[in-house]
């Protein structure tokens, strides 16, 4: 038997971006952020802030059974765009599968 191993795609993780940042309680409830997202697009430029990257790295933890470590040492603090993120969440599965 053999287990495929999780993936995040920019599709997903834009997904829950958009959802995570409509269920912020400090923006107007279901108020969609107006970007264009794409793998190029800056996190800043979605609306996206710190209290929604806290938010973002618990659900992506949950989802996929994984701990993202997010103390100010980490490559996970220094990503600016989606497709960044997805690359940094995409080596933590790879870590995971591997361990």
């Amino acid at each position: 038997m053999t287990s495929e191993a999780p993936t995040i795609t920019i599709d997903f993780l834009i997904g829950m971006l958009k959802q995570v940042i409509e269920e912020n309680p400090s923006r107007d409830r279901g108020k969609t952020i107006e970007a264009v997202w794409g793998p190029e697009t800056l996190l800043e430029d979605t609306g996206f802030n710190s209290y929604d990257f806290v938010e973002i790295i618990f659900k992506l933890e949950d989802h996929f059974g994984i701990e993202i470590d997010y103390n100010a040492n980490n490559a996970i603090n220094d990503v600016k765009t989606i497709g960044e993120l997805c690359d940094e969440i995409a080596k933590l599965l790879a870590k995971k599968q591997v361990a």
